[in-house]
């Protein structure tokens, strides 16, 4: 994996639990030194755990796809840009 690749994959994580952190910060009315180590136990467990998890699941279903992978990211972009643009025609509900 070259520097750039994991410089951004430490950026995506850091970003998430940054996210989950402002959020915690602002729900929770009182943060405990248990809430601080719970916290940063299960930041710790997943940031770590989920990209194994994805890398064993994509290593094991490679072989099954590898010949209409590109169908398969085909779909879904164009399932998603396609949402994009049914929704920019919506009208917008003001709240």
């Amino acid at each position: 994996m070259s520097t750039i690749v994991i410089i951004g994959i430490a950026l995506g994580l850091a970003m998430d639990a940054l996210a989950v952190a402002v959020t915690t910060g602002i729900i929770l009315p009182k943060i405990t030194p248990r809430h601080y180590f719970r916290l940063s136990f299960h930041f710790g467990l997943f940031q770590a755990f989920m990209p194994v998890v994805g890398w064993l699941a994509g290593r094991t279903i490679a072989g099954y796809i590898q010949a209409w992978d590109h169908w398969i990211a085909f779909g879904l972009l164009g399932f998603i840009g396609g949402k994009m643009i049914y929704e920019s025609f919506q009208e917008h509900r003001s709240q």
